[in-house]
């Protein structure tokens, strides 16, 4: 069993206020088959599509003009992931109270004959997506918004026009590019550009993205990063001296670290780096990391967290959300597996934020917190008393090795050994009919913490989302 339909639809209406009706409902229910029938066959997604009564064939063509809709504003969605992850994203150790750090983790993930270069942020043991760049391996024909269509994360969203404008186009254009390193650079480019100026992002990749050319991209437009290099790339600690191999030059033993300030990267670019070697007791081999960063305890917790990717990943494509393997999809069009990704990501995120709320309101039970949440009108301004109901922050990561913890007893209907994931905890709740309260209280919450962010909407247009947007409290 998934949520409802008007559950589904208010939880996209808060994430896309700029979208037209009939795309909101198009993306809800999308999500709400992705859900029940866990894959990316197009068939097997029309067949979970309500109103039984309308043929097969019916609901395909839906499915299909939504996929190929050329008006969507899909950068809506990524603009306000990134604001929650502002709340629930997770803190290195110690760091400046001026400007905070914001890890950005980035990584490829495959959906032969295609991949997805997705951005993402660590909250707990997941890492949640905020932005993606789809294409296809051979052709590098890519998905990625055009420039001119960019928002400013910083500027008050403008009045909307009038009925029958019809406004630029901001969907995922499909374009051919060079190279694979073109398309890497120009997500890094579009989420650097939405990220709020109030954060320092972070950059964290594994050796697939240790290349010269985009750190010292990065080092010229003042972006960190923190970037795991081969042990057989030379580097120099001496910026004028000789080069040498990284695992020579930063000769480590298990249980030992090894920091080096001022040094560089590359046998001829030499790219002004500092570098930090790690080899913790019990691991394969050491890591060689190349940072912008001035602390080496930063850029040690950062690249840690990048680990938590491979977790978000594996909830997309074989865990949570997708079960029957990712590369079983048959599709032929790389925007067609863009769309569909994006909508796997809103999934993501609904699974999350409804786990998050069960570790907020299943332990304790129901208190004078939920009460207000429940009767604040979406228009007021968030307050400490009406957010803290919401979604809690996340929990320590669930280990994979050592003993295993017993899970709470608020969490034992769900589960019968150790406890689960936010993200799997998430859907036992969408599944569970009496927990519909707390999705509709998470929907409210989410329409609190989002609503200063919406378009200032003419007063009709804010009359009918005031009525329709606002779920009736359980």
């Amino acid at each position: 069993m998934v949520p409802s339909y008007g559950d589904l639809l208010s939880y996209v209406q808060h994430l896309t206020p700029s979208w037209r009706k009939t795309q909101q409902a198009s993306l809800a229910l999308l999500v709400g088959a992705l859900l029940e029938r866990p894959c990316l066959c197009l068939t097997e997604l029309a067949r979970a599509y309500p109103a039984p009564e309308r043929p097969l064939r019916g609901r395909l063509k839906r499915l299909m003009r939504f996929l190929d809709n050329p008006r969507l504003d899909e950068l809506a969605l990524s603009v306000r992931w990134l604001k929650l992850t502002y709340r629930l994203g997770e803190e290195p150790p110690g760091q400046p109270a001026k400007l905070p750090l914001l890890p950005v983790l980035l990584d490829t993930t495959y959906f032969h004959p295609f991949a997805a270069l997705v951005a993402s942020v660590p909250c707990g043991g997941r890492g949640l997506p905020v932005a993606l760049a789809t294409y296809h391996r051979q052709g590098l024909v890519a998905c990625l918004p055009p420039r001119a269509s960019w928002p400013d994360p910083e500027r008050v969203c403008p009045e909307r026009p009038r009925r029958g404008h019809r406004p630029a186009a901001a969907a995922a254009e499909v374009r051919g590019y060079l190279s694979q390193n073109h398309i890497e650079e120009a997500l890094v480019d579009l989420v650097w550009h939405l990220v709020s100026r109030a954060v320092c992002a972070v950059l964290v990749a594994d050796r697939g993205f240790a290349r010269a050319s985009l750190l010292r991209a990065l080092l010229g437009r003042r972006r960190h990063f923190v970037v795991r290099v081969d042990a057989d790339t030379h580097v120099r600690l001496d910026p004028v001296g000789p080069s040498t191999p990284a695992a020579e030059a930063l000769a480590v033993r298990p249980g030992e670290r090894r920091w080096a300030a001022g040094a560089a990267y590359h046998k001829d670019e030499r790219v002004p780096v500092n570098l930090l070697a790690v080899w913790d007791e019990g691991q394969a081999e050491p890591w060689y990391l190349a940072t912008s960063l001035d602390r080496a305890d930063w850029a040690e917790a950062m690249y840690r967290w990048r680990m938590r990717i491979e977790c978000g990943n594996r909830d997309e494509k074989t865990g949570a959300i997708l079960r029957e393997g990712g590369d079983d999809h048959r599709l032929t069009s790389a925007l067609h597996l863009h769309r569909l990704l994006l909508a796997v990501m809103a999934a993501h995120w609904l699974c999350a934020l409804a786990g998050l709320q069960a570790h907020r309101s299943l332990p304790a039970g129901e208190g004078p917190g939920a009460l207000a949440l429940d009767s604040a009108p979406p228009d007021a301004e968030p307050t400490a008393d009406v957010l803290e109901p919401g979604p809690a922050q996340p929990p320590p990561a669930v280990p994979h090795r050592g003993p295993a913890t017993a899970a709470p007893p608020w969490m034992r209907r769900f589960v019968a050994r150790g406890p689960l994931s936010y993200v799997r905890l998430g859907l036992e709740v969408l599944r569970a009919p009496d927990l519909a309260y707390l999705v509709r209280r998470l929907a409210r919450w989410l329409g609190v913490y989002l609503w200063s962010w919406a378009p200032r909407w003419r007063p009709y247009q804010r009359r009918y989302r005031l009525r329709h947007w606002w779920p009736t409290a359980a």
